[in-house]
């Protein structure tokens, strides 16, 4: 696991697998077009899925022929700026949304809806939304991974839990009862500074430390102090604090995941770990991760993995890349992707089923009507560092929310300054 979270969660060895199905890097010949595209992979399965949808296309569109490179996750940012600025870019590529203004700014990035019609009416209204940003639809977002938890329902019966928390108050009553009966509730430590941001996600998705509420940030109009979001959200990572497993600080995220895979911890802040449980064969349900009181009608959660289009290779490139994205989001095609890659569709009428895993149909149910928030804070490491150092501060006792909340408007003030 990275130790902090993108927009993807794809990590691997470095590699530049060039996946050239038909023809090669220069011209395809034959009067074919021919069309670059660039995604980060590992060489697995998720690679191996996105090579069985080119080859696919190819055999429908045979004037269509798709080179394809795959890029480690830690590589593939900066090949693809180089490449864009460069005047080499792919004419499909893998999106990260944090690159969009400037993609956008810079002409790298085409507007989908002039030509993509099809494909973008499929889209969820949550999706359709997320889709449209810097004034045009320059991105499609083609899976989401909405998070929660994973819960052992053996535990929550022997503690005598027999309604699934759908609150926060119903969440600590059901954590105070784990404790109880000798059971740790969550399998949260915090001697890796990175896993409690498993926690702290949550609220601020769920009390409104949204990409708006970052941006404002990253212009300096705001501060972490003034944030009601964030004191909130600050405050329940140190509610939760005694209901983590002994002595967090001193323990690893490791050992906290081989608790609950030992059937010693309850619940688990992130659905990755439900393949590791099927292996334990442990009895496990899923839920949304409930802090608030009163419903919230956003979660944590991202839309994985976003395509875009180059519009400076040429019209015909340009239109042979919508054919292309057409033809992924088809029905048939796009739910044989999403099941071989284990994430959750951003259109309608599409269910990645229990033959993929029993709670993946609960899953979805889950996210129906849920508008995705994955930003926080302006991305500069420095902010991030202080977070994660903050998050240990907060569980250790060492710092108070307003201390924390403090040293996270140091590093954002530096950071304005920098950027001015």
């Amino acid at each position: 696991m990275k130790k902090w979270l993108k927009g993807t969660a794809f990590v691997g060895v470095a590699l530049a697998t060039v996946g050239t199905l038909a023809g090669c890097a220069g011209d395809a010949g034959g009067g074919k077009t021919e069309l670059s595209f660039l995604m980060w992979g590992d060489g697995g399965d998720t690679q191996k899925a996105y090579e069985d949808v080119i080859a696919s296309f190819e055999e429908a569109n045979p004037d269509i022929t798709v080179n394809a490179e795959f890029f480690n996750t830690n590589d593939y940012d900066n090949i693809l700026k180089t490449r864009l600025s460069g005047g080499a870019g792919p004419d499909v590529y893998g999106f990260d949304l944090g690159n969009i203004d400037t993609f956008v700014a810079d002409g790298f990035a085409a507007d989908l809806s002039d030509g993509g019609e099809s494909y973008l009416s499929k889209l969820t209204p949550e999706a359709a939304e997320d889709s449209q940003r810097a004034g045009g639809t320059y991105n499609l977002p083609i899976s989401l991974s909405g998070n929660g938890l994973i819960y052992n329902k053996a535990l929550f019966d022997q503690a005598g839990i027999t309604e699934e928390p759908t609150t926060y108050t119903e969440l600590l009553a059901a954590s105070e009862k784990l404790k109880a009966a000798g059971i740790t509730p969550f399998a949260m430590s915090a001697q890796d500074n990175w896993w409690p941001q498993f926690i702290v996600y949550y609220p601020l998705a769920e009390h409104g430390a949204n990409e708006e509420l970052g941006a404002e940030m990253a212009a300096g109009e705001t501060t972490f102090s003034d944030s009601k979001a964030w004191a909130d959200s600050l405050d329940i990572v140190r509610e939760l604090t005694p209901y983590y497993m002994p002595n967090p600080v001193g323990t690893s995220q490791t050992a906290a995941q081989s608790a609950f895979l030992s059937g010693q911890a309850a619940m688990f802040p992130a659905t990755w770990i439900l393949s590791d449980a099927r292996d334990a064969d442990l009895d496990v349900e899923y839920m949304n991760f409930p802090t608030t009181d009163d419903g919230a009608d956003t979660i944590w959660g991202t839309y994985q993995v976003r395509f875009g289009l180059n519009p400076n290779n040429g019209d015909a490139k340009l239109d042979a890349g919508q054919k292309f994205l057409d033809y992924f989001m088809q029905d048939d095609v796009y739910t044989e992707f999403l099941g071989k890659v284990k994430l959750f569709p951003t259109t309608t009428g599409i269910e990645i089923g229990a033959d993929v895993d029993p709670l993946f149909p609960d899953m979805q149910a889950s996210w129906e009507g849920k508008q995705f928030v994955a930003a926080f804070s302006p991305t500069d490491p420095s902010i991030q560092d202080a977070l994660l150092v903050g998050l240990q501060n907060i569980i250790s006792g060492q710092r108070d929310t307003q201390q924390v909340l403090a040293d996270l408007d140091t590093a954002l003030a530096q950071y304005v300054a920098n950027n001015r």
